[in-house]
């Protein structure tokens, strides 16, 4: 690394205004999420309703590409000239202070409810040690990198996406600083964003392709690695930090996006309502299942891929000014949903699982499952408030954006 002149990051008072509408749209995505992991519990479905619920699992795709973005939109200023040991490894404590309090709050919640139900079924002790390696590795947040159970999908297993995202961070110092060097035109920033589609649904093309065909991988195993693995998944974290530098570019413009108002105004509602269709439309077409195996593979790796742009599209319309969605995302409670959105995500799975154990029987009444949909998400809000907030604030250090 190259040491910067300047010892300490940016000030709090150089931060960038706060994107409250993008607040308000996490707590959508995370809903999707919980709705989601609750399908089993919701009574038979006709199957559209069915596949739009399975839909919600491209929320994490949503979550990546908006990660990418936000941080982009944000500290784009600490890496720009180079990547200092100071500003690396502030940041890294930064986002180690906003993920982690709820990170192990939600693995401690979770916990004994899996070793409850592993104790009842006598596996406990014969696999103990093993469970305990597997909940160590989750604590430190590296479950993604490992292909099987019990060390990935089996504690707090959307936290999954967490373990991601440290990988992400990681890595974002450097990719930011070479997005500030390198791509100083629309024109480069459009292509590198194709670039990083495509490069994407390739890879994630050839490591299906593989486990299918050159080495004999276990459905388990694929899954795992195909759903989870950070690097698999990091060409949405990227798509997300290109369209954050271009709109931290457009921020400089004397007309910048959110300079210009309600000229575009009307330009962004169709931004809205096409991606919106469009994500709609992906989530409802259907899987392809004939016995052309190279039409399969291109249908199985633009999964996530294809989810790409009209999620950034979405993100960068709502970044930039008012939108026909502006009334609904600016509700306070909204906002206040949005904050509490990652907790949420974090904390719903303990509910899940205490479900799938029986204590409501076999199949829990309507009430029931209402009673745990709506107590996870006001449970969240207290999380954001009693845990995630006060604990944020003691991990951080020095006032920093």
């Amino acid at each position: 690394m190259t040491r910067l002149e300047a010892a300490e990051p940016t000030r709090a008072t150089n931060a960038p205004p706060d994107l409250t509408e993008l607040t308000s749209l996490r707590f959508i995505a995370a809903l999707a999420v919980l709705v989601l992991h609750y399908r089993d519990f919701l009574g038979p479905l006709p199957g559209w309703v069915l596949r739009g619920i399975v839909g919600g699992q491209y929320g994490v795709t949503f979550f990546f590409i908006l990660s990418g973005f936000i941080l982009t939109y944000r500290y784009h200023g600490w890496f720009a000239t180079g990547v200092g040991d100071v500003a690396f490894w502030r940041f890294q404590r930064l986002r180690v202070a906003r993920l982690y309090p709820v990170y192990l709050f939600g693995l401690l919640l979770d916990t004994p409810w899996h070793l409850i139900e592993r104790a009842q079924v006598s596996q406990l002790a014969a696999v103990g040690t093993t469970y305990w390696a597997s909940w160590l590795l989750n604590a430190v947040g590296l479950q993604a990198w490992v292909p099987a159970v019990p060390f990935a999908m089996f504690w707090n297993t959307p936290a999954w996406s967490v373990s991601a995202e440290f990988f992400f961070y990681a890595s974002f110092p450097f990719l930011v600083h070479w997005l500030s060097r390198r791509l100083r035109s629309t024109a480069c920033l459009a292509f590198a964003f194709v670039l990083a589609v495509c490069g994407g649904i390739a890879l994630y093309g050839a490591v299906i392709y593989t486990m299918n065909y050159v080495v004999a991988v276990g459905a388990e195993a694929q899954y795992i690695v195909l759903v989870y693995n950070p690097v698999l998944r990091f060409s949405e974290f990227v798509a997300g930090s290109l369209a954050g530098w271009y709109f931290v570019r457009m921020q400089h413009q004397p007309d910048g996006l959110r300079h210009r108002g309600a000229s575009l105004g009307s330009a962004r509602n169709v931004v809205v309502m096409v991606a919106l269709a469009a994500i709609a439309a992906r989530v409802w077409m259907p899987d392809y299942t004939g016995p052309d195996r190279w039409v399969w593979l291109l249908d199985v790796s633009v999964k996530y891929g294809s989810f790409v742009l009209p999620f950034t599209a979405l993100i960068l319309a709502v970044a930039s000014g008012h939108t026909v969605l502006s009334g609904l995302l600016l509700r306070p409670w909204m906002v206040a949903l949005g904050e509490a959105s990652y907790a949420l995500y974090i904390i719903h799975w303990s509910g899940v699982t205490i479900l799938k154990m029986g204590y409501f029987g076999g199949k829990p009444s309507w009430a029931v499952v209402a009673v745990f949909l709506f107590g996870t998400v006001g449970a969240s809000v207290l999380c954001h408030r009693w845990i995630e907030a006060p604990w944020r604030a003691k991990l951080r250090g020095p006032s920093v954006f």
